[in-house]
């Protein structure tokens, strides 16, 4: 029963730990984006939208530069459907 408990906990810990990103996309004329989606039962569209935005600007910091946010559409995760998700469309001047 105690190894039952083990296994949930480290898979519980292996869904929450795991997030993807698009990396940074140019569209053209200045303009670029970022998708990512995380994994988790208390992961919110929100939260994904917050960790592009910090990807954005350190991007633009980068370049010394500010990020202009575009358009933000986040989306939260369905239960066993699909995982939270956002996308942002930003500029850097």
């Amino acid at each position: 029963m105690k190894i039952n408990r083990v296994i949930v906990i480290g898979f519980i810990l292996i869904l929450t730990a795991c997030a993807q990103s698009s990396g940074v996309v140019p569209l053209g004329g200045d303009r670029y984006m970022i998708s990512r989606s995380e994994k988790g039962f208390d992961v919110t569209g929100s939260a994904v939208k917050a960790d592009a935005l910090k990807e954005a600007n350190s991007y633009c910091q980068a370049q010394g530069k500010e990020l202009q946010l575009i358009k933000a559409v986040p989306k939260d995760m369905v239960p066993f459907r699909s995982d939270a998700q956002a996308e942002i469309e930003f500029k850097c001047q």
